[in-house]
């Protein structure tokens, strides 16, 4: 049993209709599971009927009792069927989240929280593999990281849990607030501010504000862990943070943040062929806590060691990587990570190494995509098929410009490229290196055609793009490709 169904009707403030002749039998029914998905759902489980844009989830209630659901959350009463047992909301989206909301608080897990610009979804896995080392952790899936998904993730959290890690996006001001007040984090990391959504926030000041929601449900005595190495959102955070509240920082730099009370640092940081190795330090009050080291990662540049550092002071804080046997297990974790599918997977065939990195793209995105493919790719033709960064608005055309000045410093082999923004891309490229050879294209169709007549055997190909461009399924296309 996860709830009955007067606990629902209690968080959710709904009106129970009984359509059934057992109505006092159904006033205590015993709830297994809740479900938003008809084909997933499962005897005793709880149906909501989620409304959007393209779907009414109201229309499914039939099938869903029929498939096991032992009651259903509509909108409408007209769409609970004879026999059924129905709760009427007046937003059912909403009700799901106060549902998750009180599910946090009976479970008893500690919540981790995690959101910034770039990297989120990378450090809240490394976060969760991490504390897996000796804790019972449940975490986010895929990227169901707005109200919908994180709701379904806490919901889904087995009843033995002990820590929750979640991950909370957002387009716009106010989405992270919401998403805090539902998940209420005794830790909350926020991994960096950077230009992702400056089209619909303005300016980068706003997407800090934005970011910094997450602060807004921390729980009385959380922690909230920040990238020290960007001296504004240190700051602000340090400004704005409930008194109640302790703040604590990440940096890749050889010494901790300054007037930071706990700080986690990287030092003797080297890069090697096969990534990143660097020895890490706690300073809490003055006090430094050597975690040993060398600590291993597949991954180059700052970016990665912070991404790393975040999971670190999460172990630690939760009572993780303070005795040696602790550490080797974490250590291994670490060295043994695999980057995702679509975050800077690699993969060798017969014929080429693909590097797929196309689930999205912003400017820093592009930049430690640029440094990891260039690292990785040693001693082969390095090849790239870029796409555009949306949503920059205003800023759209500067940005490209600027990362197409940072691609030119690796002097790459060959470039595709394709977007809107692509020749303000290429006059940045070509004002650090006039003969950088690159190939404007009209479209995704264009770059694999192009692709598929220049790449010779032992080629190497970086694929990046915002989603919307597709070009995670031209990776896919010549990861086949390699191998025929």
């Amino acid at each position: 049993m996860m709830f009955t169904l007067e606990e629902i009707k209690r968080e959710i403030g709904g009106k129970p209709i009984y359509r059934t002749k057992e109505t006092v039998f159904a006033a205590f029914v015993n709830v297994t599971g809740v479900s938003t998905d008809t084909r997933t759902i499962e005897e005793g489980n709880i149906f909501f009927a989620l409304r959007g844009e393209r779907f009414n989830g109201n229309e499914y209630t039939q099938t869903a009792v029929d498939n096991g659901a032992c009651a259903v959350v509509v909108d409408n009463a007209e769409y609970i069927p004879d026999g059924a047992v129905g709760i009427v909301v007046s937003d059912t989206t909403k009700a799901l989240g106060l549902l998750a909301a009180y599910y946090r608080f009976k479970l008893g897990a500690k919540v981790i929280a995690v959101t910034g610009s770039v990297g989120k979804t990378t450090t809240r896995t490394i976060i969760a593999d991490v504390l897996r080392t000796g804790l019972r952790v449940h975490s986010t899936k895929a990227n169901n990281n707005n109200e919908i998904g994180m709701s379904k993730t806490i919901l889904s959290a087995p009843e033995d849990t002990e820590i929750l890690v979640v991950e909370m996006g957002m387009r716009g001001l106010g989405e992270i607030s919401l998403l805090t007040n539902i998940a209420r984090p005794d830790i909350a990391v926020i991994t960096n501010v950077g230009y992702s959504h400056i089209g619909r926030l303005g300016s980068r000041d706003a997407i800090l504000r934005a970011k910094m929601e997450i602060a807004d449900g921390l729980t009385d005595g959380g922690i909230l862990i920040v990238n020290g190495d960007d001296p504004d959102l240190f700051e602000y955070a340090r400004k704005i943070l409930p008194i109640n509240n302790l703040i604590a920082a990440v940096s890749a730099a050889d010494k901790p943040v300054e007037l930071c009370p706990e700080c986690i640092n990287a030092y003797d940081v080297a890069m090697t062929d096969e990534g990143t190795d660097f020895k890490v330090r706690i300073t809490r009050l003055g006090q430094q806590i050597d975690l040993g080291g060398p600590v291993s990662i597949r991954m180059f540049g700052k970016a990665g060691v912070r991404n790393v550092l975040f999971a670190l002071l999460c172990a630690h804080i939760s009572g993780l990587a303070r005795t040696e046997d602790s550490l080797e297990k974490i250590k291994e974790v670490i060295t043994s990570g695999e980057a995702m599918d679509g975050r800077g997977a690699v993969t060798l065939t017969g014929k080429y190494m693909i590097i797929n990195d196309a689930y999205n793209a912003s400017p820093e995105s592009m930049e430690n995509a640029f440094l990891n493919f260039s690292m990785r790719s040693k001693g082969r033709r390095q090849v790239l098929a870029l796409g555009g960064m949306l949503e920059l608005g205003d800023y759209a055309a500067e940005l490209h410009e600027m990362t197409g000045r940072e691609c030119a410093k690796y002097g790459f082999d060959k470039i595709f490229v394709t977007g809107d923004n692509a020749d303000d891309f290429i006059r940045g490229a070509h004002s650090v290196d006039a003969d950088l050879d690159i190939t404007r294209c009209r479209d995704s169709k264009e770059v694999s055609a192009n692709l598929s007549e220049y790449l010779n055997d032992g080629d190497a190909v970086l694929f990046k793009a915002s989603h919307s461009f597709g070009f995670e399924t031209l990776a896919e296309d010549f990861i086949a490709k390699g191998d025929m």
